[in-house]
């Protein structure tokens, strides 16, 4: 008998037998399709930031136009993850005045491994070395926290990417820790003596495996912190500078938005009730009781929405991704009919 022949009796095999959760689920009612949403899309927006527990802060920026839609746009939300977006700013405006080089590579001081989906999880052994332009991979789709501070480094550290903000016009944002410090600060530890904040910190979080959506302690007053915060305004004008091509070079502006559509974290948020097949482009945050996703959404009119979304102090999970799914929702709402 050959392969293909027991591949097809396999598959008839299986076809033959009994499906009884199928036929259980077959016999049950559907449940009922979710009410259209009411009001208009500012209206759906300001229930949305209404709601308790938590905050929810947006800015919706239609870059050719500069048409906007926002609430609690000049509130303070910690960026977590988000940050990752200003230092790939930071890393290819130096490429761009050919300080750095994308093909340049790094090798991982042992001392920075972060737990994260990405170097600590796949590369798991001494002798680590990348390309910038696969640090800047991994760090937006992945959102690697080892390649954040390692581009974090290469840059002149956070406060480099602050510094690289206010030269390109954001005022509401800020970038004061790498990844290690933010998390081991979220649990209100500091480095151990001897140890950096990442050694610290796979003490009480080994850098591997991954697990994802782990829920853990966290220091009273975190999410009210001015460090590593931004607006949704200056996020989102942030995104709409550089996707207008204001503060990058062209080549760097088309690589960074290419590596932001490959993200893959993050599916339930911006992207979860788009009509399906919309391009986004995007990178996302967790933080215990912190969602963030943030970046461009193209409209059916072929413009581009640079969009912002922050949730704070909200502890579900999958509660804040759908708030942030619902509040993207009504942002593309109040542009899509490209008028």
């Amino acid at each position: 008998m050959n392969r293909l022949t027991t591949r097809l009796l396999a598959a008839l095999c299986a076809a033959s037998l009994p499906l009884p959760a199928l036929h259980a689920q077959a016999v049950t009612a559907p449940p009922p399709a979710a009410a259209a949403p009411t009001g208009t899309p500012q209206q759906r927006l300001d229930a949305l930031a209404a709601q308790a527990p938590g905050r929810l802060g947006l800015t919706a920026i239609e870059v050719e136009t500069g048409r906007r839609i926002d609430v609690n746009q000049n509130e303070r939300f910690p960026m977590a993850s988000t940050f990752k977006l200003a230092v790939a700013g930071t890393f290819l405006s130096l490429v761009d005045r050919k300080l750095l080089r994308l093909d340049q590579f790094y090798t991982l001081d042992e001392r920075m491994r972060v737990r994260s989906e990405g170097i600590a999880t796949f590369l798991p052994h001494p002798g680590v070395a990348l390309s910038a332009a696969n640090l800047i991979e991994l760090m937006l789709t992945k959102s690697d926290n080892t390649a954040a501070d390692m581009l974090t480094q290469a840059v002149g550290g956070p406060g480099a990417v602050t510094a690289w903000l206010r030269r390109s016009g954001i005022a509401g944002q800020r970038v004061d820790r790498d990844t290690a410090t933010l998390i081991l600060e979220e649990i209100g530890m500091a480095p151990a003596a001897g140890r950096s904040a990442a050694e610290t910190l796979a003490t009480v979080s080994p850098p591997a495996p991954w697990q994802k959506d782990v829920s853990g302690p966290k220091v009273a007053g975190f999410d009210e912190d001015p460090k590593d915060t931004s607006t949704p305004e200056a996020m989102a004008t942030l995104i709409a500078k550089l996707y207008r091509g204001e503060l990058l070079s062209a080549d760097s502006r088309a690589f960074l938005f290419s590596v932001l559509e490959r993200t893959t974290t993050g599916s339930n948020r911006i992207r979860g009730l788009l009509p399906a097949g919309t391009p986004v482009a995007h990178k996302t945050g967790t933080l215990e009781g912190i969602s963030n996703d943030v970046g461009i959404v193209t409209l059916p009119s072929g413009r581009h929405l640079a969009l912002a979304v922050f949730v704070k102090s909200q502890p579900d999970v999958p509660a804040r991704s759908r708030r942030i799914a619902e509040a993207a929702r009504a942002a593309y709402d109040a542009f899509a009919a490209g008028k």
